[in-house]
């Protein structure tokens, strides 16, 4: 094909693009991990793409993609040491919401005041056909709102419960309790489990809609306008949902057709070269090498002195090599131990000589490591890396280690655990080909559904009656209550009847009676 038809099937191509504005503003490497193939797979196939992300990918060569860069909240996080004050146990949930909404805030403020933001917003020439948000920060979805077109939200894990409110997805206590609580079985719930999960459920909904809703709608008014909706009334016209769930991760879930699950690791890359001097690493190992890594979200801050050193005198009386991927900066570290302070996950997993994870179990990390068969210890610290680890538990391919009370000997009996039994590689192995074995890919699966909402207008017959339902009818207590008073009316009709027949007999009964001895009295 000659360079100038190319041209014009280029352009033709383009000219059915949609322009889409991707928001993702949450500080974490790993939320933006599983987003940034579609922003790009969307941007190839000649949408028009704009990111505002934490974790600007930075490809020039993309002219369809537009990024807009708040790296700067990670300050904003490291500042007030929100990783911290989420690990520390010793912290009332009061605490960690008040510090979590400050940090919101501030990073709220430091987004919207970005030239580039508005300019986004205020500039006329400037509208989006939809607007992907991540379900984590509801503050977002006026942007949809702004530019009245249909909003789809995001999620690397299974997505908060009041969004599946918002969807008419089941939200049961027992069926999917919330993943933030420390469950040991999540699909096999004790008396005193059911009992927790049931008061955080109802203590959850409490707050987000009676203080977290309004006290960020006021402070996103100053950015919208006084008319804009209430959160609650946003969050109910979202019009599809993409969420990063897999049955071997999370519970299963009665969910409608606006609810896509994306969780087969969308985020995993072809095989890449190692650096050097960690292929040289493994490469020259003889023995079995560990992989240890925290994730991007347990800081060196987060680390007691007493779990570094446990964890470094365990390297030392072990036989095996040790790839560790921490941002501390260690003055004493073992001959067998390598030390970088960031590592390329993904291929170091794929080494064939890397026979054990030890990982603070996120949701991408297990992926990771089962795709490569790959057995774990996990070691969790927050949030949904409890549960993880629990279900991996419970699936059999690793070991379960408290942060609280880890020492050398514990350490030292897990590794060898893992290391020597092989029914962990062999479950690990089994997990792997489950989770690889899709219909259809979940990045094409993603991009199917994004440009579906496109092109059917928010695709509102996908919505559910049940969204805005009020709870008296959905749980049809107006129902229950008619055939509760009809009970009571046949009961007191019943009631009434029988006292007039015992009225009526008893009646009977005395004139019979009265009959009867007025007769005797005539006899005698």
């Amino acid at each position: 094909m000659s360079p100038i038809l190319i041209v014009i099937a280029l352009s033709v191509y383009a000219t059915h693009g949609a322009k889409i504005l991707g928001i993702i503003t949450i500080a974490s490497v790993s939320h933006h991990l599983p987003f940034q193939p579609l922003w790009q797979e969307l941007s190839n196939r000649g949408h028009d793409v704009t990111v505002i992300t934490t974790d600007p990918l930075r490809n020039l060569s993309n002219y369809n993609l537009k990024e807009i860069d708040i790296s700067y909240t990670y300050k904003i996080y490291e500042k007030h040491e929100i990783s911290n004050v989420i690990s520390d146990e010793s912290n009332t949930y009061a605490k960690i919401a008040s510090v979590i909404q400050k940090v919101f805030f501030e990073a709220n403020d430091y987004l919207m005041n970005l030239p580039e933001v508005q300019d986004l917003l205020h500039n006329e020439k400037n509208h989006f056909d939809v607007v992907l948000v991540e379900a984590h920060m509801p503050s977002m979805l006026a942007f949809g709102w702004k530019f009245k077109c249909p909003v789809i939200g995001i999620a690397s894990l299974d997505p908060a419960m009041q969004y599946h409110d918002s969807l008419g997805n089941l939200v049961h206590p027992v069926i999917n309790p919330d993943p933030n609580l420390d469950i040991a079985d999540s699909e096999n719930l004790s008396f005193m489990d059911r009992v927790r999960s049931f008061i955080y459920t109802v203590a959850y909904k409490y707050v987000i809609n009676y203080m977290t809703f309004p006290t960020h709608h006021e402070h996103m008014k100053k950015y919208f306008g006084d008319d804009l909706p209430p959160f609650d009334v946003l969050q109910d016209n979202i019009s599809l949902m993409l969420t990063g769930t897999n049955p071997l991760f999370h519970n299963m879930r009665p969910i409608n057709l606006n609810t896509i699950p994306i969780g087969g690791g969308m985020h995993l890359k072809p095989p890449r070269d190692l650096p050097q001097d960690i292929q040289s690493f493994l490469d020259d190992s003889l023995n079995e090498v560990i992989y240890f890594s925290l994730g991007s979200n347990v800081k060196c801050n987060v680390l007691t002195e007493n779990f570094k050193r446990v964890v470094m005198e365990a390297f030392t009386e072990l036989p095996y090599k040790v790839i560790l991927k921490t941002d501390c900066n260690m003055t004493s570290v073992p001959s067998n131990v390598f030390i970088k302070k960031w590592m390329p996950q993904q291929d170091v997993l794929r080494h064939p000589n890397i026979k054990l994870f030890i990982s603070q179990g996120g949701l991408q990390s297990l992926q990771e490591s089962i795709s490569n068969s790959i057995p774990l210890i996990g070691i969790p610290f927050f949030g949904d890396q409890i549960t993880n680890v629990n279900r991996m538990v419970k699936r059999g391919y690793g070991i379960k280690l408290d942060k609280r009370t880890i020492n050398k000997d514990i350490l030292i009996k897990a590794i060898k655990e893992v290391m020597n039994n092989p029914k962990y590689r062999q479950t690990a192995k089994l997990m792997g080909d489950i989770f690889k074995d899709e219909e259809i890919p979940s990045l094409r699966r993603a991009v199917f559904w994004t440009e579906y909402i496109i092109r059917h207008k928010g695709a509102k017959h996908l919505r559910s009656s049940v969204i805005g339902m009020p709870a008296w009818k959905y749980y049809m207590f107006d129902v229950l209550g008619f055939f509760l008073a009809c009970g009571i009316c046949i009961v007191m009709l019943l009631y009434l009847l029988t006292k007039l027949f015992l009225s009526v007999l008893r009646h009977a009964f005395d004139l019979a009676l009265i009959t009867v001895k007025q007769s005797k009295l005539k006899c005698d």
